[in-house]
């Protein structure tokens, strides 16, 4: 279940073209942790890019990544630091923490010890922000046959959890986060280009682990790349990465 070696070798892809976190998503953490807002832990950090998003609202940062390749395309800032290894190995000081964030990232780890984890790390009061998108689809049009058609390859590279989309809830809920979890959903529809979809398909680990099971993977991709264009053409394609943020405070 670790992601540790999962994403490294898509590094690049997965800063370029993963989605930035909508502005609504911060918003609604910052409100719930009261200034001063001191130290801030990002769990799964994988590019930073929910990490830089913490930076200016907190006197100090720490990203958690197992993966050196992906914590190597952070873009290093005062304040940050960066830690290379499992949120479930992290240390930090029993309630010393007014923020822990994981973006993307719960269903990869062993999320009852996370929690425990992030509950004993957090000031009382302090917040668990765990946040994620589904696996986007096309909907309608005429991108979706083409699309379908790669699921249904890049399906046995998909993480059993993605398809458990209640998973990241479910265990949250059940720990002592959860005695106060409140549940945000937030339409977040997308429009890409070919090369946005492309790039972003790349990046996902299943698509990242289906090319390189193929004989050529850039062969693949660029066998992909053509056929959207022929069917669907340039773009911008509209994609579903409709969001669930979890806010979970420690209540003593």
């Amino acid at each position: 279940m670790t992601a540790a070696g999962t994403f490294g070798a898509q590094a690049s892809d997965y800063r370029s073209f993963r989605p930035r976190w909508p502005a609504e998503v911060l918003a609604r953490v910052l409100a719930c942790v009261p200034e001063p807002r001191r130290r801030a832990v990002d769990l799964g950090a994988g590019t930073g890019l929910a990490t830089e998003l913490l930076l200016p609202h907190f006197a100090s940062v720490v990203a958690v990544e197992p993966d050196a390749r992906m914590s190597g395309q952070m873009n290093r800032a005062p304040g940050l630091r960066v830690v290379t290894q499992r949120a479930e190995d992290a240390l930090f000081e029993p309630g010393s923490l007014d923020l822990v964030t994981t973006a993307n990232a719960f269903h990869w780890m062993e999320g009852e010890r996370v929690c425990e984890l992030v509950h004993g790390w957090l000031r009382p009061g302090g917040l668990y922000a765990v946040f994620r998108y589904d696996p986007p689809h096309a909907g309608r049009g005429a991108l979706a046959p083409v699309l379908d058609l790669e699921w249904k390859r890049w399906h046995e590279h998909v993480h059993p959890r993605l398809e458990d989309p209640d998973y990241t809830r479910r265990t949250v809920a059940a720990s002592r986060l959860g005695v106060r979890m409140d549940v945000v959903r937030i339409a977040n529809p997308l429009p890409l280009t070919l090369a946005e979809l492309v790039g972003f398909s790349r990046s996902t680990s299943y698509g990242g682990s289906y090319a390189r099971s193929q004989p050529d993977p850039e062969a693949y991709w660029a066998d992909f790349e053509e056929r959207v264009l022929a069917d669907a053409g340039s773009g911008p394609f509209t994609l579903d990465f409709h969001m669930e943020l979890l806010l979970a405070p420690r209540v003593d």
